[in-house]
């Protein structure tokens, strides 16, 4: 019979090579164990020979794992709360004063986040007792990085909604020229986004978004913020407005 250090080797050895959760813990005990190879090969076959026990231990060290990174994020939301919901740099539309904030991390290039546009600017329509607050999260490239500069530097324009919409809409190159000559087609002062967008405290307005998505374990986008529910992913109109009612009650 094997041994059950070797056992809980076998499993640590498994889980690191499918995720990397115990890597650090298979290292320690193998080490400290000095395994000869017939042992491995009996937790080569053991593993063969038990894959429920092995896919229950890969499960458990998942969920642990999610509960994690919940816990952590959920922290994050609570010390970091003026950042997330009231950073005077952000753009912000609807209501100042509304009773619930929706927070959207998101990219002008992601085709999700182009899917949910519309539904954010019909949610805005449908309940003006909403604050939505956009946080500019170019993930997807260079190009992603300039349209969130060439917008951020809209904002001080007072052009950041014409500037969103159209960039939302838009569905052809996005290198700058072309953003700055949409831009200006909707209103901005072309010369002056050239300039502004230089700025250094726009780039450091798009890492602190970064860290805050770091720290909120958002990876993609579209992620939101529905009061303090994290909810990644495409939202249709009709779930938003189930989120912002929870949220409402929440608050309540």
């Amino acid at each position: 019979m094997i041994p059950m250090r070797a056992i809980l080797i076998a499993l640590a050895l498994f889980l690191a090579a499918i995720g990397g959760y115990a890597f650090k813990e298979f290292a320690v005990a193998r080490n400290a164990a000095e395994v000869p190879t017939s042992i491995d090969q009996q937790i080569s076959q053991y593993l063969k020979n038990h894959p429920e026990e092995v896919m229950t231990a890969l499960r458990l060290a998942q969920a642990k794992e999610e509960r994690r990174k919940k816990d952590e994020a959920q922290q994050a939301l609570d010390v970091q709360q003026d950042q997330i919901f009231n950073n005077p740099a952000d753009p912000v539309l609807g209501n100042l004063q509304g009773d619930v904030t929706v927070v959207e991390f998101f990219d002008y290039r992601c085709p999700y986040c182009k899917r949910v546009a519309d539904s954010l600017m019909q949610l805005l329509k449908d309940d003006p007792n909403i604050k939505l607050v956009f946080k500019e999260f170019p993930i997807l490239g260079p190009e992603s990085v300039v349209a969130a500069k060439v917008a951020l530097a809209a904002h001080r324009q007072g052009k950041y909604e014409q500037v969103h919409t159209a960039f939302m809409s838009h569905k052809g190159s996005f290198d700058q020229a072309t953003l700055l000559d949409l831009a200006a087609s909707v209103g901005a002062d072309r010369a002056r986004l050239a300039t502004d967008m230089q700025d250094p405290a726009i780039l450091g307005l798009l890492q602190a978004n970064e860290s805050l998505a770091a720290a909120l374990d958002i990876t993609g986008t579209p992620g939101f913020l529905f009061g303090k529910q994290l909810v990644p992913g495409a939202v249709s109109l009709d779930d938003m407005k189930e989120l912002v009612s929870a949220a409402r009650a929440q608050a309540g």
